[in-house]
């Protein structure tokens, strides 16, 4: 996506704009749409992972003002939802069989993030799938010998191992939702997982045949999850899409983390971050928010999204956008660590550090 030019960022406000009125069906029209490139933001949607919630909106425009898009742009939005909505017809079928295995061979287990998420949307066909992740109750060693005696030598870290892919869907068995670098947050987080862990694989929704996490496990796990990602490579409009429909569809009466919870974790100033970029610039209203908002920090998150896309894919900054070899991947890895070390000290300074313990990790455990 290259550097934030000054045209860049008058387009980029304008694709944020009209985002928070596909995502709140009660948003006035936004002036922005008058001038629209549609075929930038077809782009900016793809490389952000969130066609289809911008689908969403684009629809209500049509029906709903004077503003038409072109039928050939109507037509290129239209032919990729109706891909979203095929792809994740399929991701369900493949999570309920993927769930069901583990039930058979007396694992519980919950669905994580994909199609877990997918479900807290208005629609469960808005979200763009991905791999399958699942939740495999038992701990490390037991998880990985069971997935050794079905498919020997599948790759494995320290909190998930790969499973037998199901046509290009990977699926990721964890052992661990999520973790931290920073030893402390991590068996905290761990403790804190484990504390909620019956009511995630007891959490089952029946029209889809399988269990997902609670809305409280997501508030924190989805967090760690995307601190995760933020430290290593980069997070995209989709995490935060995701985390806005966590919130604005919170069950009333549900417990929710409180701000000194959060801190204990370590995950308070990544909340902060998240909280101001769904309230400033998506509209979240400010008392579905978990803790008051960090401008500073959720300044250089708002950029870090805009810069990277998903996963930081499409960043072209030094050492930025696709996976690279070891080496190269690592200093990545390093260069990230230099440049958000002020915004996250604790977790920055020891990720290096978790590397070279991950490594001796992996040796234990054989990969």
């Amino acid at each position: 996506m290259g550097s934030v030019t000054s045209h860049a960022m008058d387009e980029n406000r304008n694709y944020l704009e009209f985002l928070r009125y596909c995502l709140d069906e009660r948003a006035a029209v936004p002036s922005c749409v008058e001038g629209m490139d549609w075929d930038a933001l077809y782009l900016f949607a793809r490389h952000q992972t969130v066609v289809a919630t911008y689908w969403r909106g684009i629809e209500r425009l049509n029906a709903t003002t004077d503003v038409k898009l072109s039928e050939e742009s109507v037509l290129k939005w239209m032919a990729r939802y109706k891909k979203v909505e095929k792809d994740s017809r399929a991701a369900y079928k493949k999570a309920a069989w993927v769930w069901k295995n583990f039930k058979s061979e007396g694992f519980r287990s919950c669905l994580l993030k994909g199609q877990g998420n997918a479900l807290l949307y208005p629609s469960p066909f808005l979200r763009t799938p991905g791999d399958i992740d699942i939740w495999v109750e038992g701990g490390d060693e037991k998880v990985i010998a069971y997935i050794d005696s079905v498919v020997p030598g599948m790759k494995r870290v320290y909190h998930h191992i790969e499973f037998i892919s199901t046509g290009k869907t990977p699926i990721e068995v964890h052992y661990r939702p999520a973790w931290m670098s920073n030893p402390l947050h991590n068996r905290r987080l761990q403790q804190w997982f484990e504390a909620h862990a019956d009511a995630c694989f007891s959490n089952k929704r029946e029209e889809w045949g399988f269990c997902v996490p609670t809305y409280e496990f997501n508030s924190v796990y989805l967090l760690a999850h995307i601190y995760n990602h933020l430290i290593r490579e980069g997070v995209g409009l989709r995490h935060v899409v995701d985390y806005y429909h966590l919130l604005s569809g919170y069950p009333e009466g549900t417990p929710k983390p409180s701000a000194r919870e959060l801190e204990r974790l370590g995950l308070l100033k990544m909340a902060g971050a998240m909280m101001w970029v769904l309230h400033e610039v998506l509209g979240l209203p400010e008392e579905k928010l978990l803790c008051a908002p960090n401008k500073r920090i959720g300044r250089m998150f708002l950029h870090e999204i805009l810069e990277g896309g998903n996963f930081g894919k499409f960043d072209n900054r030094a050492m930025g956008g696709e996976q690279q070899a070891p080496v190269k991947h690592n200093l990545k890895v390093l260069l990230r660590d230099a440049r958000l070390l002020t915004y996250f000290p604790s977790e920055c300074l020891w990720e290096p550090w978790f590397r070279v313990w991950h490594w001796a990790w992996r040796k234990k455990h054989g990969r």
